[in-house]
């Protein structure tokens, strides 16, 4: 059953649920917005999109960018390849096969978990990229995850009441101003 928090700070809850933070596969990662944030040693950014990664946030070392099609990582890297591969407001990306799909190939790639971050149920989303990189057509929204599917498929899942509202460009966009807040889920799952 999951659990359900009203806090809303995800680099906590996420890390104090990290098993291991030496390397992390990030798919999906944009402009590399919070990585610099993560606590892994090594972290491989990996997006479709080139101008998210040329235009990224951050220039540090540890990360490195690599741009490629995500549903393709079983072809890029090996079994056990890092400590963990997370899809932070990622996998409402893809289609709901494709995910699955992109799930799978992840614990097989990952040594220790395999990280979801994504709004609960469907949050609608076109022809909008808030980071103004012509990224439209990847920013779209195909698919929507409830807790209940992803226990099913053996991941841990908080539910963070609320953390989607009236601060996201998107949420606005969406639902306009005065819309109730969606919630969002941290799923991990240990492999």
């Amino acid at each position: 059953m999951a659990y359900e928090t009203d806090n809303r700070n995800f680099l906590m809850l996420l890390t104090q649920q990290l098993a291991d933070a030496q390397s992390l596969l990030d798919i999906g990662c944009g402009p590399c917005l919070i990585l610099d944030d993560l606590p892994y040693k090594h972290i491989v950014a990996l997006d479709i999109h080139r101008p998210y990664l040329i235009n990224r946030v951050t220039k540090s070392e540890h990360i490195l960018p690599l741009n490629a099609d995500a549903r393709m990582i079983d072809k890029l890297f090996v079994p056990k390849s890092f400590s963990a591969v997370s899809f932070i407001d990622s996998i409402e990306h893809f289609s709901k096969q494709d995910a699955l799909g992109m799930l799978s190939k992840a614990e097989l790639i990952a040594k220790r978990q395999v990280i979801v971050f994504t709004p609960r149920g469907f949050f609608p989303q076109e022809n909008i990229d808030h980071f103004g990189l012509n990224g439209e057509e990847f920013q779209a929204h195909r698919s929507g995850w409830g807790p209940e599917e992803l226990e099913q498929l053996g991941f841990e899942v908080t539910v963070m009441k609320g953390q989607h509202d009236h601060r996201n460009p998107a949420f606005v966009s969406t639902f306009g101003v005065g819309h109730p807040p969606v919630d969002a889920l941290l799923a991990v799952k240990n492999v």
